[in-house]
């Protein structure tokens, strides 16, 4: 109830029409936020797909904070980026929601931390669901893990609290993967924790 009296906008929205679909991100910047229709519109006619290494650089030499590119899959692409200038790497397939068919981040993953060579940190993301996910994901080569849908869930169904049971369990899991395996330090994680193929 107090949710509802202190958000009345969307109170307001839900009354009308139902459970909104908006990207909450970016729903000022969409000038009808009405539905998942418009914000699919503004999606599209927003993205560039003339993008190049080029305007990478551009933004590079304007920008002193750090840049971090996500959805490198391609050796190529990471050579490209470090060309460019970027501070960082994430290996990401975008949970396959933009290009369904895509390699997935953790079989991309160790050509482009050969390509990478240790010249900026290399993070993964996509599939990462258990602390064996996370350990071999470092085995591998990755400097550390993000996580969307491992955290997502509990944040819905029960907040702050399950997002910390959560971290506590996939901790735990880490733990007994490495003892299992052997590893006594993250740091130390290498490919000889793997059953090469």
């Amino acid at each position: 109830v107090w949710q509802g009296v202190t958000h009345p906008r969307w109170l307001w929205d839900v009354q009308l029409n139902g459970r909104p679909h908006v990207f909450g991100n970016i729903v000022d910047a969409v000038p009808d936020n009405s539905g998942f229709g418009s914000f699919a519109g503004w999606v599209q006619r927003n993205f560039d797909p003339t993008v190049t290494w080029d305007d990478i650089a551009w933004v590079r030499e304007r920008w002193k904070g750090p840049i971090v590119i996500k959805g490198i899959l391609d050796p190529e692409d990471a050579r490209s980026a470090i060309a460019a200038g970027v501070d960082g790497l994430v290996v990401s397939n975008h949970g396959g929601r933009q290009l369904d068919g895509v390699p997935a981040s953790v079989t991309a993953l160790p050509d482009i931390v050969e390509i990478v060579d240790g010249k900026v940190p290399v993070l993964m993301d996509g599939g990462v669901r258990s602390g064996l996910d996370v350990l071999r994901a470092l085995a591998l080569g990755a400097d550390a893990c993000l996580l969307g849908r491992a955290w997502a869930y509990p944040l819905a169904a029960g907040g702050e609290q399950a997002v910390a049971k959560m971290l506590g369990l996939l901790r735990a899991e880490l733990k007994v993967a490495m003892s299992l395996t052997g590893c006594t330090d993250v740091r130390k994680a290498g490919r000889e924790l793997l059953v090469q193929r």
